[in-house]
């Protein structure tokens, strides 16, 4: 797949994750059984809604990012999605930040598998 469309496809599921995100931690936030898990839930969804807005905007006015550096910042942040995971199990062992703990464990698999999916989907630049 060229690189314009996997950055197109990673906005559109990046948006679609983040409405959806908000939406739910919402209706879970108003809960007091479940306010943690809604209360992460929209607010990682608001963090991805923006990201993915300026991401859009950026390739409106500048066209679609370079492959490489497209490439090495999915990868970056692939990283960053693995500390999201250990940071999501430590909050786990706490009785108080329980389902604060679920909901950035759900955010950061997801942000993981997104990240390297998209990676994984660039055409690799060729020597030439």
């Amino acid at each position: 797949m060229d690189a314009a469309r996997v950055e197109t496809r990673l906005t559109a599921v990046l948006s679609g994750w983040a409405a959806g995100s908000v939406v739910l931690g919402a209706v879970l936030a108003a809960r007091p059984a479940t306010r943690g898990f809604g209360r992460q839930t929209a607010a990682w969804g608001a963090v991805d809604g923006v990201i993915a807005a300026v991401g859009a905007r950026n390739r409106r006015r500048r066209g679609p990012t370079d492959p490489a550096r497209l490439r090495r910042v999915l990868l970056v942040n692939a990283g960053l999605d693995v500390g999201y995971l250990a940071a999501g199990a430590a909050l786990l062992r706490s009785d108080r930040w329980r389902g604060d703990g679920a909901a950035v464990l759900v955010q950061g698999a997801f942000l993981l598998l997104l990240d390297g999916t998209a990676a994984a989907a660039l055409p690799r630049a060729t020597a030439g």
